[in-house]
């Protein structure tokens, strides 16, 4: 495939930059209300952690045959359509106060949700293999970008507006701002994807590349850490910290910063340090960081809950750095399985990591119901913990495949005895 004009590059990368950002928002718009829908529902700890557990079933059904749309269509296609029924779903979650059917609803959002983000990313590592640059961590960090903003605003709202109103906004606001990045992204023609159907080679549904099955634990163990941010800060910050409504998504929204410095500043960082063994570091640091808070949290809020918050923003920020790394590291790693194409690889790795989601969300929830929601955080400090061998494993690896690619080969050294030589 020929190589597009820097012009072209460039601002394909800021639609990219713009779709992440505004994805992020909307799939986050919600997390400051978790509470609020908890109680709208009357649902217990555990039994939300089994709605939104098996809620994501909702993000299974379409990482069957995305890959297959995406090599027809395009990413850039897929990315419109899920982008819509998505925002459709997202204003449904604030309509209904039954259990039961707010579970279809959020399946329903989860469906278009997760056929939206395999796009983007299938689409991101398209854009990524044409530019020698390190840009994954940019991508990613408007991801972390727009979640910020959704603690920000949706912390704000939880003051000023009812919840189906604010959903009704954010919606709205995400679809008009896609329909302005949507010429910047790279149509079916630019992206390379084509070029790799004609190369791909056929698999079976169940042959997944044994470096693949690797990629997606390390890559579920430090995106997990995350995730468990996401559906319990609000209610850390409620019966941990103790914290009013106004302040309770601010322990998010410093994870999160967090996360934005460190992919903005993974291209730099990259320079100088394999990018796997960057992961590992951080998922390291970043396990660490979370059970000190972990620990430490309850006691200083005992004492004092501004001081617990101010406590937990700063060791939640930290790992938020530490964990910046490993989603687009990994990502961008699936990209380059040999045999496969990127559509299909990120689709795999996306429907392995949802399966794995199902069973983590659901115990993380009966752990919350058990221990509470302060000790329930060792289960994915755990798994960062595994993401960080697995990601040592892999920049040892390319160590190695560095080194034998400078060796000589060693064999025997032939010597030629002339008659001559033999005479003296």
């Amino acid at each position: 495939m020929e190589k597009l004009p820097a012009s072209r590059l460039r601002s394909a990368q800021i639609g990219m930059l713009l779709t992440f950002a505004f994805i992020g928002h909307m799939a986050l718009a919600s997390v400051a209300w978790v509470p609020e829908f908890i109680d709208r529902l009357d649902v217990s700890f555990a039994q939300w952690g089994t709605i939104i557990g098996f809620g994501v079933v909702g993000s299974l059904a379409p990482l069957f045959f995305v890959s297959r749309l995406m090599m027809r269509f395009g990413p850039r296609t897929i990315i419109r359509f899920g982008n819509y029924f998505a925002a459709a779903f997202l204003i449904s979650l604030g309509l209904t106060n039954v259990a039961g059917v707010w579970f279809f609803l959020n399946m329903g959002f989860n469906f278009f949700l997760s056929l939206t983000g395999v796009a983007i990313n299938s689409h991101a590592v398209l854009l990524q293999k044409q530019i020698s640059k390190n840009v994954m961590g940019r991508f990613h960090a408007g991801w972390s970008i727009g979640a910020v903003g959704a603690a920000i605003t949706g912390g704000i709202s939880t003051v000023y507006f009812q919840l189906e109103h604010f959903l009704i906004a954010v919606a709205i606001l995400n679809i008009l701002v896609y329909e302005f990045s949507l010429p910047r992204l790279l149509s079916a023609t630019e992206d390379g994807h084509l070029e790799e159907k004609a190369q791909t080679v056929k698999r079976k549904f169940y042959q997944v590349p044994a470096q693949l099955i690797l990629l997606t634990l390390g890559s579920f163990g430090a995106v997990y850490p995350e995730v468990s941010v996401i559906d319990w800060a609000a209610v850390f910050a409620r019966d941990i910290l103790n914290v009013e409504v106004a302040l309770r998504s601010l322990p998010f929204a410093a994870f999160m910063t967090g996360m934005i410095a460190g992919r903005l500043s993974l291209s730099k960082l990259a320079e100088r340090y394999h990018p796997h063994l960057i992961a590992s570091r951080g998922a390291a640091m970043a396990a660490i960081v979370l059970a000190l808070a972990a620990i430490l949290a309850p006691v200083l809020a005992d004492l004092n809950p501004i001081l617990g918050l101010i406590v937990t923003m700063v060791l939640w920020a930290v790992a938020g750095l530490g964990l910046s790394a490993g989603s687009p590291i990994f990502t961008a790693a699936a990209g380059h399985v040999p045999g496969v194409s990127t559509a299909w690889a990120v689709s795999r790795l996306s429907l392995m990591s949802s399966i794995m989601s199902i069973m983590a969300k659901t115990l993380m929830g009966a752990l919350v119901e058990g221990v509470g929601v302060s000790y329930a955080m060792f289960f994915p400090i755990a798994l960062a913990i595994g993401s960080s061998f697995i990601a040592y494993g892999f920049a040892q690896r390319a160590k190695q495949a560095e080194l034998d690619a400078v060796a000589p080969n060693t064999a025997p050294i032939s010597i030629i005895v002339l008659d001559e030589d033999r005479d003296r």
